[in-house]
């Protein structure tokens, strides 16, 4: 009995040992299955970190790429900002000059069409004692009719009020005195004759009539103040036109 006890005892014994190695075991390849899941984990991760890493370091490349051009591009933006505030001041400065330069040639335009619009009415000034000069060649050939008389000193006084208004009051003198003209046309036909006596030709030169004279003062002070004035005209013209 002790002999099965025994045995039974060691069967037990060998069984419970041969149940804690097979235990063992099993736990052993269960722990090896998973540390070989843990490190193929471990790997991934590694990988994945990787390749993080290398995304970061490209993107921290970009970012360098990237501010090295924030930095160019921000001074060639000043630069730029410089250069267009020097062309702003070079415009404004040629612009005013050239406001200026449009002021001066506004102004001697101006002045110029003063000028020019002075001599126009100088020239057409001066132009209109033509027909008075023209007139005046006839002055001697007047004839004893008063009617063409008188026509002919109230036409040259109408051209003169156009010409110079100031001298019409010489022309009123001359047809006052008009009648002078026609004593020294009646004193023409009271010649002697040529064979009068030299006393009778003598008396008959002294009865010139007085008359006579004024008229011929009258006209002679008449034309040297038309004279007068259009030297004075001419002159003006002249100086205008320098």
């Amino acid at each position: 009995m002790l002999v099965v006890a025994v045995v039974v005892v060691a069967v037990a014994i060998s069984s419970f040992v041969a149940g804690m190695s097979y235990g063992t075991y099993t736990t052993a390849l269960e722990s090896e299955r998973l540390l070989a899941g843990e490190r193929e984990r471990v790997r991934q991760l590694e990988a994945e970190l990787a390749s993080k890493q290398s995304e970061l370091d490209s993107a921290l490349n970009k970012v360098d790429r990237l501010e090295t051009l924030l930095s160019e591009t921000k001074r060639l933006l000043s630069e730029s900002e410089e250069r267009v505030a020097i062309l702003q001041t070079t415009l404004l400065n040629e612009l005013e000059s050239l406001r200026r330069s449009n002021s001066d040639v506004s102004r001697r335009l101006n002045g110029l069409e003063a000028r020019m619009q002075r001599v126009e009415t100088q020239v057409k000034k001066v132009s209109q004692a033509i027909p008075i000069l023209n007139q005046l060649r006839g002055v001697e050939a007047l004839g004893p009719d008063r009617n063409a008389t008188m026509n002919y000193w109230l036409d040259i006084k109408g051209l003169v009020a156009s010409f110079e208004p100031a001298l019409t009051p010489s022309v009123d003198r001359v047809i006052n005195n008009v009648d002078g003209l026609f004593d020294y046309y009646d004193w023409i036909e009271r010649y002697p004759g040529e064979n009068a006596s030299a006393e009778a030709i003598v008396q008959w030169l002294l009865s010139l009539p007085p008359s006579y004279q004024q008229y011929v003062n009258a006209v002679n002070q008449f034309i040297d103040e038309l004279l007068t004035s259009l030297a004075s005209k001419l002159s003006a013209l002249r100086d205008s036109l320098s």
